[in-house]
């Protein structure tokens, strides 16, 4: 048994800056076999950095407070949904499922909870991210590569499969 307090946590922002607030719980907590982080979304603030997937990883989101609004695509080029996903309610996504991504969309703050299985993080091997390439001129799929847990996003290799162009970050 091992028993932490979030407060004692500290805080990473997101790589891609995507929030300022969250706290890798499975960090602070030896031996977890699954990925597990505290948010809170200031408004305009996102779960992620856009519309991704994992193929290795399957993610619970729980939001405590506020509404937080989900989008999710099919694949490039599809429309998109939104759904809303309020105090007390979750929304699920299996690996490889969707491409999505959760922001909050409100003037309130949204807490909450990310949570990946299997694995205390995914690789960035299996994360897909859906973004307009220029060079294709139109949305299509790109591969991150990536050191580390949370590495400096000058030093992340963002790389569309259709052409092969490579994002200036």
């Amino acid at each position: 048994m091992e028993r932490a307090s979030i407060d004692d946590v500290e805080a990473v922002p997101h790589w891609m800056g995507a929030n300022s607030h969250r706290k890798p719980l499975s960090r602070q907590i030896e031996g977890m076999d699954f990925a597990t982080t505290y948010l809170e979304l200031d408004p305009g603030e996102a779960f992620s950095g856009g519309l991704h997937v994992h193929t290795d990883q399957a993610e619970l989101f729980i939001v405590l407070e506020g509404t937080a609004t989900w989008e999710t695509k099919e694949g490039p080029g599809a429309e998109p949904t939104f759904t809303e996903v309020g105090p007390m309610e979750a929304i699920h996504f299996g690996e490889g499922d969707v491409y999505q991504t959760g922001r909050n969309e409100t003037d309130e703050v949204v807490r909450g909870f990310a949570i990946g299985v299997p694995g205390s993080r995914h690789s960035w091997e299996g994360t897909r991210a859906l973004i307009d390439c220029e060079t294709c001129g139109e949305e299509t799929v790109f591969t991150i590569e990536a050191e580390g847990r949370m590495p400096d996003i000058e030093d992340a290799i963002i790389t569309c499969t259709e052409c092969g162009n490579e994002l200036e970050v």
